[in-house]
């Protein structure tokens, strides 16, 4: 059987072993103490998990993320070049399996981490799951707020020793107008530096941000809050 193979089969049977991370991944944040040390300079971007499935939702998250990140001074490699450098049905399976590793148990095991950082050379995998993905809207005859919101947590492992070298939980939330029917056209507007008076509005003026817009919002939280790449070496 050929290495590559042979990793992948490895790799697939671990998937659905215990956790070596788990632990960690019940905390709100982490970073490993000698993160430095681990010279991450290539990251492989998993596809987005989704605890519980909702159409659309890994994708437009998945977009966001790979558009925010692009800045950061890592090498990146998405998704679909993950897919075409593997090029076998069993490379595009492994990546299947962890990210449904990570949807039912809220992390990845160090053997699979390991076996899949052979297969592709690279010094670490980002791992993110969406755990909220709601949308709530109200019509004209109804008092209060429509939001959307997304929670998320992400996971940086280290692709040569399976370690947990990152996590962290984000969420953002967007808020339509609010809506008081008693006042009729007195309603008020929600802005990002209070409430303000507003014309009348159609009901579709009440409804809150959509996906895109949050999941962008939350894709830079992301960027922003990822462990910079190490300082190139002093010629």
């Amino acid at each position: 059987m050929p290495r590559r193979s042979a990793v992948l089969a490895l790799a697939l049977l671990a998937a659905f072993a215990p956790s070596a991370g788990a632990a960690k991944s019940s905390v709100d944040r982490y970073i490993h103490p000698r993160f430095a040390d681990f010279q991450v300079r290539s990251i492989a971007v998993l596809p987005v998990a989704v605890r519980h499935p909702v159409d659309q939702a890994s994708d437009i998250m998945g977009r966001e993320l790979e558009r925010a990140l692009a800045p950061v001074g890592y090498r990146w490699i998405s998704t679909a070049m993950l897919r075409t450098s593997l090029n076998t049905a069993a490379g595009s399976a492994e990546i299947d399996a962890l990210v449904e590793r990570l949807r039912r148990t809220g992390a990845l095991d160090t053997t699979s981490v390991r076996a899949f950082g052979a297969a592709t050379s690279t010094d670490a995998l980002l791992a993110t799951m969406v755990t909220t993905w709601e949308r709530e809207t109200i019509d004209l005859t109804q008092t209060g707020q429509s939001m959307t919101q997304i929670g998320l947590t992400a996971f940086l492992y280290s692709a040569r020793t399976g370690e947990l070298l990152w996590t962290r939980r984000f969420q953002v939330k967007g808020e339509g107008p609010y809506n008081n029917p008693s006042e009729g056209s007195n309603l008020l507007g929600v802005s990002s530096s209070g409430l303000s008076s507003t014309a009348p509005r159609a009901s579709t003026s009440l409804d809150p941000p959509g996906y895109e817009e949050m999941a962008s919002k939350l894709a830079v939280q992301l960027r922003d809050a990822v462990p910079p790449p190490p300082k190139p070496a002093a010629p």
